[in-house]
């Protein structure tokens, strides 16, 4: 049993820590500069990252300071428990895990407690030893050679002890005592696994007793003369008169220097300014008698001018993703390899800003984003969503129950303090996040206003204003732009851009879910942010998958989420729901942001001549990338070349006659790549930025017709069947649901299963909302049924014209109308539909025809758009080309199995195996998919690795319902939904 009960006390986040400070490492004089590289290698930092004996208590009523402890027992720092096999592995959203009664926990509260010991090599009178935990979830106590230190909480948060009175020169030992639940997980509710322990890095400093303890640097811009000011200001120092502060250049040579006791102003003629395009770091040294500070720092002034975001006087925009600290085999532990491939993904896709969702990182992670160039919306570490679930489903009425609460002030300050003092001297931090999903009230205010005594030169945001009692006066003056997470592009154009009293930026902190076959918005919401200088971006939700990785199948990771782990309590697969899998492999959503955010982009296009527009903030175009063009002719001819501009302003225009490189009279289409000019330190020469293709006319697909020999064509029919007949060909189609039912070719099965008419798709995870109607209506298990039908026979071809209805019982009849197959004497099919939708019901998930084939049909090739899937929201990434793949290849599926594969624009298709070939062809763009695995398989699997393959399944789609982004976001766009009351559908099959 602990003696004081800290935990509990909503009054009471720390006992013992240091006054929080900017984060920085300090070496000794005679060493050599900090370096991110080695930041720890230092005669001033003994790391405590290693081997600790571990101790793990199902409740901590069962823990004891006086316990042994069985040191067979070890678990790494950092790290969390729960990956190590200790305590239950869970995944929530909203709800709280525990019962809501703060600041009280259960009894039953599971704890870990760590040992370890330390060498103080010779004790140092005139020294301080500072204990430093980066990150502890959710609280802990601390002990040192049996002597109580401390506590401290906010997991996300620097929590720094002064041990100097507890350690000697020898070996040492330190006790911490990690407690799951805290007062402070009712204001750590955010969406993620629930994990445990002491999550990153541990170190203790060795500081002089006269020592700088805080300082602040602030740059600004002085555009009229040129200028970049940067001042320094020392904040709080002891036993010292003076520093010696030096300001090196981007290349390490010594500008100015001086000896401050305060404040100190460098003025900098001509600066290379900080942007994400160019993020050139200078360095700021701060030296005493025995300790040298370093700082980089960017140059760069932030303003909100014209209801506009401004960096170094011009507006920009955010192209950004929320990022959790996530990985499947460590979970919330981050080193800095795990950070850099992040990033380097990110800087490869086109994103420029990062919310750091939904509480601030470890110091390393900002030190690289100043290196490498992102805007960061960093966040505090304060989520109280579960509120809205305390009665059962989600109540917003109850958002503002603790925000709005003077009672919660202390903690919530607190919070907000530790996510900036630490990290207030980095440059790439834009903008300060008060928190997330946690209402408003008197307490944000409050909170706000303190974070303007810290720092007034960023913005603050925060979405939750938007759920403050509107019955109530609050002063929102600190608020300083709108933010709103998950509206629609029309609710956002027609509620905000178009407000003439709009007053602020709007801004989307999250949007375009991006879970499983998603995210399907993208390019709505840009084309808002393109032509409404108020609309600044946005975050995508978010960057990865959430998985815990639990083996391989055939050398590829198996991952499980929420439920996986026996737990009663759980949100299933909603945290898989990032554009890369948990291991960062891209999902299709991440190549379609980084197409839709293009650095040059094609706005306009008329009798060849192409107006481009250039995205970049900072850069002329000639300066920073090449456009590679490829124009393909209608015979199927191509020809390269580059297109040359010349002075091309940042969010300009310029033309570019297409007659100046090539003959405009026969060209289908011209493809534009954006390729990368100059090696920067996270992509090559050379790297594709992104591309436009402007389709003229397409290629004709007649030169794919079968060359055969025409014959006669006749047919026979029994009591269930119609027998077609023509040049070697066997076709039996069934009189009952009009099906195609076997195809034979001189003697050898072709295809040996029916025909179905499909309207069902495997539903996507944005299908959660809208598919409880689908399901209602039968639409999985509807059938075709056939009401009459009439055979038409000639000298060239039999055509059999099924009049059918789409059903399902109970239900009216979805889809009626007619049917025909074809047969040509050549042996190819026509297939006619003309159907009529019951409009009264919801959208149809797709409609088209399946073609089973034997599984040994393996390779494909398609004129369509890939080679992405592509669907009538989804396909920036895509462009209209001649594609080979294979059914495996194409059927790529997700973490939860679902739709996937599709590409829309297309009008020929061919799969093959060794011995025979199917083509579909068609005038009409249709959508074509081709996989291993039934409808009923991939609707029914929970896991992909769960997946058994079958058969070759064809879709040969009239269209789908859109992608969307509803399975957080806004319903789909009647635009995108397949609610076509009049279906006219036609193709030609050849088999060989």
């Amino acid at each position: 049993m602990l003696e004081q009960q800290f935990h509990e006390n909503i009054d009471i986040q720390h006992v013992n820590t240091l006054p929080r400070r900017a984060f920085y490492i300090p070496y000794q004089l005679k060493e050599s500069a900090y370096r991110l590289e080695t930041r720890y290698q230092t005669n001033n930092v003994t790391l405590l990252n290693g081997n600790w004996y571990f101790k793990y208590f199902n409740s901590i009523e069962d823990y004891s300071s006086s316990l042994e402890i069985d040191k067979s027992q070890i678990i790494p720092v950092p790290s969390v428990w729960n990956i190590h096999g200790y305590d239950q592995i869970q995944y929530l959203n909203t709800q709280y895990p525990i019962p809501f009664d703060p600041p009280y926990v259960p009894k039953s509260n599971p704890c870990g407690c760590y040992i370890r010991s330390f060498e103080v090599t010779e004790y140092d009178e005139k020294s301080d030893y500072h204990l430093n935990f980066e990150g502890v979830d959710s609280a802990f106590y601390l002990w040192i050679n049996d002597q109580f230190v401390g506590y401290s909480q906010i997991s996300h948060s620097i929590s720094e002890f002064d041990i100097t009175s507890y350690v000697h020169s020898g070996t040492n030992t330190i006790q911490v005592l990690v407690l799951k639940y805290s007062d402070g997980t009712y204001f750590e509710d955010q969406d993620m696994f629930r994990h445990s322990g002491i999550f990153r890095d541990v170190y203790i400093l060795k500081r002089a007793k006269s020592r700088i303890n805080d300082f602040r640097i602030e740059t600004r811009v002085n555009e009229l003369q040129n200028q970049g000011i940067v001042d320094v200001k020392l904040e709080d120092k002891q036993g010292l008169d003076s520093v010696q502060t030096r300001l090196y250049g981007p290349d390490g040579a010594l500008l100015q220097e001086a000896e401050i006791s305060n404040l100190h102003r460098f003025i900098i003629e001509t600066p290379q300014l900080w942007s994400t395009e160019k993020p050139t770091l200078y360095t700021i040294t701060l030296t005493t008698k025995s300790e040298v500070i370093t700082q980089k720092i960017g140059i760069r002034e932030i303003q909100i001018q014209d209801n506009q975001f401004y960096i170094n006087g011009q507006s920009i925009k955010f192209r950004g993703t929320n990022y959790h600290d996530s990985d499947p085999q460590t979970g919330y532990v981050m080193s800095e390899a795990q950070f850099m491939k992040d990033l380097t993904l990110m800087k490869q896709g086109n994103f420029n800003a990062i919310r750091t969702a939904h509480y601030p990182k470890s110091p390393l992670f900002y030190e690289l984003a100043d290196q490498y160039g992102f805007y960061v919306m960093s966040e505090a570490d304060l989520e109280t969503h579960g509120v809205v679930r305390l009665y059962g489903e989600e109540n917003t009425d109850y958002f503002n129950l603790i925000t709005d609460n003077p009672q919660y002030e202390k903690p919530i300050v607190e919070r907000i303090e530790a996510s900036i003092i630490p990290f207030k001297n980095y440059s790439s931090i834009v903008s300060w996040s008060m928190g997330n999903e946690s209402g408003f009230g008197v307490n944000m205010v409050t909170a706000m206003s303190r974070v303007k005594t810290l720092d007034d030169t960023r913005p603050i945001h925060y979405e939750g204003t938007f759920h403050r009692d509107k019955s109530k006066s609050y002063d929102l003056s600190n608020v300083e732009m709108i933010s709103r997470m998950y509206a629609s592009p029309e609710e956002v154009e027609q509620k905000y851009l178009t407000d003439p009293d709009l007053d602020k930026p709007f801004i989307l902190c999250e949007y375009a879910h991006a879970m499983g076959n998603s995210p399907g918005d993208l390019h709505a919401y840009q084309m808002l942010v393109e032509q409404y200088d108020s609309f600044i971006g946005g975050f995508v939700w978010e960057w990865c998958d959430h998985g815990i990785q639990v083996g391989q199948q055939n050398g590829k990771p198996i991952f499980r989420y929420g439920g996986d782990f026996g737990e009663e309590l759980h949100d299933g697969n909603f945290c898989v729901d990032g554009i890369v899998f948990p291991d960062r492999t891209p999902h299709e959503g991440y190549y379609e942001f980084k197409h839709e955010h293009r650095p040059v982009r094609v706005v306009e296009e008329a009798n060849g001549i192409l107006k481009l527009r250039n995205q970049l903030d900072f850069s002329h175009v000639e300066n920073y990338l090449t456009i590679e063009a490829t124009a393909t002719f209608l015979n199927g001819d191509k020809t390269s070349f580059d297109i040359m501009v010349d002075n091309f302003e940042p969010h300009s225009t310029q033309d570019i006659d297409l007659s100046n490189y090539i003959k405009i009279a026969e060209l289908s289409d011209i493809l534009l790549r954006y390729k990368l000019k100059n090696e920067e330190p996270l992509r090559h020469i050379n790297f594709e930025l992104g591309q436009d293709q402007i389709v003229y006319q397409r290629q004709s697909t007649n030169q794919h017709e079968l060359d055969v020999q025409e014959g006669p064509v006749c047919y026979k029919e029994n009591s269930h069947s119609l027998i077609v007949l023509a040049n070697g060909y066997a076709y039996t189609f069934n009189k009952e649901n009009g099906s195609l039912i076997s195809v034979v070719y001189e003697g050898h099965t072709i295809v040996n299963h029916p025909t179905k008419n499909k309207i069902w798709r495997a539903p996507i995870d944005n299908d959660i909302n809208v598919r409880k109607d689908w399901e209602y209506m039968g639409y999985a298990e509807a059938y075709t049924r056939v009401q009459n039908y009439k055979v038409e026979e000639n000298n060239n071809a039999v055509s059999i014209n099924f009049e059918i209805v789409i059903v399902h019982d109970v239900v009216p009849p979805i889809l009626q109308g007619e049917m025909a197959w074809t047969v040509q004497s050549d042996g190819s099919i026509n297939i006619t539909y003309d159907l009529e939708k019951d409009i009264a019901g919801p959208f149809l998930p797709r409609f088209g025809l399946e073609i089973t084939l034997p599984h040994t049909f393996e390779a494909v090739k398609y004129y369509g758009n890939g080679p992405f899937s592509s669907y009538s929201d989804k396909g920036v990434a895509t462009y209209l080309d001649y594609f080979d793949t294979t059914v495996t290849q194409n059927g790529g599926n997700h973490i939860k199995p679902q739709e996937s594969g599709s590409h829309n624009g297309t009008t020929y298709a061919k799969v093959s195996n060794d011995e025979h070939q199917i083509t579909v062809t068609s005038d009409q763009p249709f959508s074509f998919n081709t996989t291993h695995y039934s409808l009923e398989q991939l609707t029914h699997t929970m896991h992909e690795d769960q997946l058994v393959e079958e058969e070759t399944y064809i879709y040969i789609d009239y269209g789908q319902s859109g992608i969307g982004s509803n399975s957080c976001g806004p319903e789909l766009s009647e635009i995108y939904q397949l609610n076509d009351k009049h279906i006219q559908f036609q193709f030609k099959l050849n088999f060989e």
